[in-house]
């Protein structure tokens, strides 16, 4: 009798074969390398919600500045202010309300293609260098492990908000989205609870957001478990109290939602971070370090009309990766196609247990047979198509896997 392992596989093949893909898996692109390095965002966001609907905010007529400023208008104003003072420039774009509630940047003036549209100076970025240079940094160093980039961001910005007025980043502390505003709006649905999670009814997504809430919450790190926290916390003399998890987590979640590559690591680009992605191809923008380093700067690589929305992009995301990382999906004909994805669970679990199949699953991955995860692991769900037909037929020559054979490869290849 065919075990029930054995139909499993076969059912894989004839899947992998039968499905058919418009593409690979997409990931955030890596930094091109032309001469202004644009780069695709690894982690970008959905902004913070407006609590005042339909008014924009700093980019109404001369009459405007004799009125009563709203708190937020203040605080637009302030960050302007603060970037025009450290050498950059954000006045060709006004902080608004692009509908429900959802705050973008719209041109404050008409652009033509080559113009400038912001300037960030290097120095107001908070990016994994800053982050290595900061008091925060003992944190991890005590601790002797490494620790990813979008943790070393999110303790770094946990000590910026607590400096406080302290702090040189304040005035772009104060446009962050609380936990509260996260909470409210929505947020990431890595954030979600499981009973919303399990609303989508889409298994990857669960799984995939189930995976990102842990590491934001650094799960499985020794030096951010609470007490091992509090413990170097204290001994580095750094202000206020330590972070619990929930406060790890928004921070990580601010992290992940908004930063762009900033040179070989990643980091927070004040403004920039607030523009929307609209999955557009091409964008109507590029964005990236210049030569020097000096300096991130977005420019027009099209006309752009006052009063016309500004978007980045995000990269070429499905939305099953949109909605967990940064909390909102694209109507379908702006969206890349979503992919029909197999668990590959139960094959991955024999193939590694097999003699050389853990190093077979890996030379598969390199040559882009099989999926991975950010860190490197093997992805438990696989894209339906060809490649996975090829990654299957090779684990099961290799004995990696039982069942198969000429049987189901015929089957496999059937129409």
């Amino acid at each position: 009798a065919t075990s029930t392992k054995t139909m499993y596989v076969r059912a894989l093949l004839v899947l992998a074969t039968c499905l058919t893909v418009a593409g690979a898996l997409h990931a955030p692109t890596p930094p091109c390398r032309h001469a202004l390095r644009v780069t695709s965002p690894r982690l970008a966001t959905k902004k913070k919600v407006s609590k005042k609907g339909g008014a924009g905010f700093g980019g109404g007529a001369a009459k405007q500045a004799v009125k009563e400023l709203t708190p937020e208008q203040l605080q637009w104003r302030d960050l302007k202010e603060w970037v025009a003072s450290s050498g950059g420039a954000a006045d060709a774009v006004r902080l608004t309300d692009c509908g429900g509630g959802l705050r973008g940047l719209k041109a404050a003036r008409d652009l033509a293609k080559g113009d400038e549209i912001l300037r960030i100076p290097r120095s107001i970025i908070l990016d994994v260098e800053r982050a290595e240079a900061s008091p925060v940094s003992g944190v991890w160093r005590s601790s002797g492990g490494a620790l990813p980039g979008y943790l070393k961001l999110g303790l770094a910005l946990l000590y910026e908000v607590r400096r406080g007025a302290a702090s040189d980043l304040l005035p772009y502390l104060a446009m962050l989205p609380t936990q509260d505003e996260f909470a409210a709006g929505g947020g990431p649905a890595a954030m979600w609870s499981d009973d919303e999670l399990a609303l989508t009814e889409c298994a990857h997504l669960i799984d995939f957001a189930k995976r990102r809430r842990g590491q934001s919450r650094g799960e499985g790190v020794p030096a951010l478990q609470p007490d091992a926290l509090a413990a170097s916390w204290a001994e580095c003399g750094l202000p206020g109290e330590p972070p619990g998890r929930d406060e790890l987590a928004w921070a990580v979640g601010a992290v992940t939602s908004r930063a762009y590559g900033v040179g070989s690591g990643s980091g927070l680009v004040p403004v920039v971070d607030m523009a929307n992605h609209d999955g557009r191809t091409p964008q109507h923008t590029a964005k990236g370090l210049e030569e020097d380093g000096r300096s991130f700067v977005v420019l027009a690589t099209e006309p752009i009309r006052k009063g016309t929305q500004v978007c980045l992009s995000y990269g070429q995301l499905p939305n099953c990766v949109l909605l967990p990382q940064f909390g909102f999906v694209l109507a379908s004909l702006d969206a890349p196609p979503d992919l029909p994805l197999v668990d590959f669970t139960p094959c991955l679990r024999e193939a590694e247990g097999a003699a050389g199949g853990a190093a077979l699953l890996l030379s598969l991955a390199e040559d882009g047979l099989l999926v991975r995860e950010g860190d490197g692991s093997i992805s438990c769900w696989q894209a339906a198509g060809a490649s996975l037909l090829v990654a299957l037929l090779n684990l099961h020559e290799a004995g990696a896997l039982s069942g198969g054979g000429e049987e189901e490869a015929a089957a496999a290849s059937a129409p």
